[in-house]
């Protein structure tokens, strides 16, 4: 008796790839609220007056998504436990049977009832950010004394409590001399920790937060370390093959506190307002006539940053390029900005020097 074949299950990769060939927005970041209980010097949002939206709104919002093929649900803000329905809205996303990640500073989650209450949700990822290994660093980067000491206390209850952390740390001019001693701290509650070596403008386009940027030749040699570890991540990416340099307006989008609907969590071009459409697929597909404009742009930039920009650039590969983030610092998406410059620079240089090593 012979039985029919049995096909190989499903992988995130494959999800991954069918999204992209179907444009289906499989991660959607919800931020929530621009209120924050820290004054970070390097923070991108840039708020606005206006009414933000009720928990009753981002539940609706939740069943728009789900029906346009989002599974992926990333609570943001601000920071997202400060929006008086957090809970309301992360138990929403677990009844409906999507994936539950939390982007927070961990202050709140200090009080133990709450983090009790948010490991009972089941979160599939947690990431918290960290700025520093000591109250001296991390409080001056947050701008609120005592930030540290409660971040430290949320790890520990959530270590306690078994709930998955990744602590993710911006690197900084402020930091930078003390990662060693950030990464035993994160070690010390059994959690991984990246870094961000990409300092961006804010929203509205002030680039002050980039003086804050790591030096050079630091994060060549941060690099190399990374890569005699085996990190993952700092390969070159193979450009030539590329179809497009990321998902924004594509297997993305990020709806901000007012409800407008972003290409992603950096290109801060509205293609609607969540409360004004109903059908989120037809919106994202273009079923109900021409494609969305935003969306036809941000789209076409995507496929066309690696020929136009990455190409001509021996480290184009290996740059960290953000077309929105190139947009707002130069008024070209496709400029090869001075942030992507320095994260290729280093990489290769990191990439030249471990070779070199390997084979002397």
């Amino acid at each position: 008796m012979s039985t029919a074949p049995t096909s190989a299950p499903t992988t995130v990769a494959d999800l991954i790839n069918r999204a992209y060939e179907t444009a289906r927005p499989i991660t959607a970041q919800l931020e929530l609220t621009y209120k924050c209980n820290l004054l970070c010097s390097f923070c991108y949002n840039a708020p606005r007056q206006r009414a933000e939206l009720t928990g009753d709104q981002w539940i609706a919002t939740l069943d728009k998504l789900r029906g346009a093929g989002t599974f992926n649900i990333v609570l943001t803000g601000g920071e997202p436990f400060c929006h008086r329905d957090y809970f309301r809205i992360a138990e929403a996303v677990r009844d409906r049977g999507l994936v539950l990640k939390t982007y927070t500073n961990g202050v709140l989650l200090a009080d133990r009832e709450k983090a009790e209450r948010y490991a009972a949700l089941a979160p599939f990822e947690t990431e918290v950010s960290l700025h520093g290994a000591t109250a001296a660093t991390h409080d001056r980067l947050t701008g609120i004394r005592g930030s540290f000491d409660k971040l430290v206390a949320a790890l520990g209850h959530l270590s306690d409590l078994g709930v998955k952390v990744t602590v993710k740390t911006p690197i900084t001019r402020l930091n930078q001399h003390e990662l060693q001693d950030v990464d035993a701290l994160a070690a010390r509650f059994g959690y991984k920790i990246t870094y961000d070596t990409n300092i961006l403008p804010t929203d509205d386009g002030d680039v002050a937060p980039l003086s804050l940027a790591a030096e050079k030749e630091f994060l060549v040699a941060f690099f190399v370390e990374q890569m005699r570890k085996g990190a993952s991540g700092l390969n070159p990416r193979p450009v030539e093959k590329m179809k497009q340099n990321c998902g924004t307006g594509l297997t993305t989008l990020t709806i901000d506190p007012y409800g407008d609907i972003l290409p992603c969590v950096a290109w801060r071009r509205p293609i609607a307002n969540i409360l004004e459409v109903d059908d989120l697929d037809a919106l994202w597909q273009g079923r109900n006539g021409p494609l969305n404009e935003t969306l036809a742009y941000v789209r076409k930039v995507a496929q066309e940053v690696p020929s136009r920009t990455l190409l001509p650039h021996e480290e184009g590969g290996y740059a960290s390029f953000c077309p929105a983030a190139a947009e707002k610092e130069t008024g070209d998406p496709f400029a090869f900005y001075g942030g992507a410059k320095m994260s290729g620079l280093t990489k290769l240089a990191a990439f030249k020097r471990v070779s070199a090593d390997r084979k002397g």
